[in-house]
């Protein structure tokens, strides 16, 4: 989407860069413990060096009495002897011991502890992947190389400054099909392809109730055209993978699904179109810059032109993993009026012809209605053959609709998604409230006027 749009409506401005929040750890930064020093008490007792025992003299006794000049010889000290083998065993043993506790000296000096060692030698734990999943995986690198050269980022400038969005070759000669909003109000444009290669672009056409434009570039050599698929036979719950440049990263992917489909959004009174229908919702994130992308299946073909956010409402800002693509049905439909007439000849979307307002509880107290919800008919429009519809069925101001075909309407949205996608000329049967009483006519569908807002 445009930067010179909110950004909380659409995908094509650039973004702040996020800040880490305070006191988080920086990469590689890691907790050490303390050093636990062993408190020791020295030894109590001094060193005693080891002293040979001296030579023990035999006690003295008195034999008979010889003559007194005589001494007896003192008998010999004597120390039992160690045999050798003995000595080798002992010996072979304090080698062994030395040895080992050595290696657990070592092992524990490494690793601090035995089972942080034997941890330590286990390999790490790995995830076997299964061949459906790696299947998956090379379809979707698959998908996103195929689509690649097709999708391009558009550069739009002006008096009033310059936007960044996206868009899709859509024909070898270099017919691009992107969002109105990233054109709108500018007056130079330039398209930057796969190759990295920029050439300046021509506006052909703008649709601006579709929110879709054209552009023309002359490349010297063929293109790679997107292949369109069947947005009506989307399904939700389906993979999608969107491309485009959000923030300007060129050729950036993103995976997701199919969330809903047959939504209703506003662009609000800054974009071009107030109403869009039948939109496909997805979780593939898109963000500024996005606008007039790819959203493709898993054949890579387009099924929709990811073009609107939602807004979460207790922020303002964009809620995450809800974005709106318009299908490619629609996109196609109208691509191709604007390659050959400049603009929409005609619609191709019932018209009831209405003016109306949302019923709520509160507007219904006010004025004391019938009804809680609906669409409260305050005046009509003319379809393109210059009538109205409603009117010429007996609708009246101050009616309000609260079903189409038995479909309920709540709110403009409602009837918006339940006429749009009906072709012209299609009957509907209308509910409505007159009053207190209910009532139910048949309306001929006119057409969407193409200035229609």
């Amino acid at each position: 989407m445009a930067s010179s749009l909110p950004p909380d409506q659409r995908f094509d401005g650039p973004a702040e860069p996020e800040t880490p929040s305070p006191g988080a750890p920086t990469p590689g930064q890691a907790d050490a413990a303390p050093g636990a020093q062993a408190n020791l008490a020295p030894y109590s007792q001094p060193y005693q060096p080891y002293s040979q025992p001296q030579q023990q003299t035999a006690p003295e006794y008195q034999p008979y009495q010889p003559a007194p000049s005589y001494q007896p010889p003192q008998p010999p000290s004597r120390r039992r002897g160690i045999a050798p083998w003995l000595l080798a065993l002992l010996a072979v043993i304090v080698v062994a011991l030395i040895v080992i506790g050595v290696g657990v000296g070592l092992a524990l000096g490494r690793n601090g502890d035995g089972a942080a060692g034997t941890a330590a030698a286990q390999p790490a734990a790995t995830v076997a992947v299964a061949p459906a999943a790696e299947d998956l995986q090379q379809q979707i690198i698959n998908v996103i190389r195929t689509v690649q050269p097709s999708v391009v980022q558009v550069q739009s400038q002006g008096s009033q400054g310059q936007a960044i969005g996206s868009g899709e070759i859509v024909s070898s000669d270099g017919y691009i099909v992107t969002n109105d909003h990233v054109v709108a109000g500018f007056s130079q444009y330039s398209v930057l392809l796969s190759n990295g290669k920029t050439y300046p672009a021509t506006l052909v056409g703008e649709a601006p109730q579709d929110d879709l434009a054209v552009l023309k570039v002359s490349a010297g050599s063929a293109l790679q055209p997107i292949a369109f698929g069947d947005s009506n036979k989307a399904q939700v719950g389906q993979f999608a993978v969107a491309l485009g440049s959000p923030l300007g990263l060129q050729q950036s992917a993103t995976f997701g699904i199919v969330s809903a489909l047959n939504r209703t959004a506003s662009e609000g009174p800054d974009g071009p179109a107030q109403e869009l229908t039948g939109l496909i919702q997805t979780s593939a994130p898109i963000n500024p810059g996005n606008s007039g992308g790819a959203l493709v299946n898993l054949s890579g073909q387009l099924i929709g032109l990811p073009t609107l956010g939602a807004v979460d409402p207790s922020s303002g800002g964009a809620a995450n993993g809800i974005g709106f693509a318009i299908p490619s049905d629609r996109v196609k439909f109208v691509m191709d009026q604007l390659i050959k007439h400049g603009h929409l000849v005609n619609s191709g979307q019932g018209f009831l012809g209405i003016q109306g307002e949302d019923v709520t509880p509160q507007l219904a107290a006010t004025y004391h209605l019938g009804a809680q919800s609906g669409v409260l008919i305050v005046g009509f429009a003319n379809s393109a053959s210059g009538s109205s519809p409603a009117q010429q069925a007996g609708l009246q101001a101050q009616d309000i609709i609260t079903a189409v075909d038995g479909q309920t309407v709540n709110d403009n949205n409602d009837l918006a998604s339940a006429l749009l996608s009906k072709q012209p000329g299609t009957q509907v049967k209308i509910t409505y409230m007159r009053g207190t009483s209910t009532h139910t006519t048949t309306v001929t569908l006119g057409e969407r006027p193409t200035n229609a807002g």
